[in-house]
């Protein structure tokens, strides 16, 4: 005896999108924010995990710079500043 199951049918999931410059500027000031705090939360994820020292600057589509680092942006990056000196 054979049993048929309807699968279900729900959404098709997360999908992979095609890498190019959004053209709407709104859409693209709530994607960069979305995509700053995501880049944030994973790099903080380094720190805590793998206890490396992370410092990231990154520059809106406004021209405003965010910046994150661990322990602070200024303590990992000095010593590269200086050896480039």
């Amino acid at each position: 005896m054979q049993i048929h199951r309807k699968l279900k049918q729900g959404s098709v999931g997360r999908q992979r999108i095609q890498i190019a410059k959004i053209e709407k500027e709104s859409h693209r000031q709530v994607t960069f924010s979305k995509r700053r705090a995501g880049l944030f939360k994973k790099s903080s994820e380094l720190c805590s995990l793998y206890g490396v020292e992370v410092a990231i600057i990154v520059y809106s589509p406004a021209n405003k710079a965010f910046s994150f680092g661990h322990p602070n942006v200024y303590s990992v990056l000095k010593p590269h500043q200086q050896g480039a000196s």
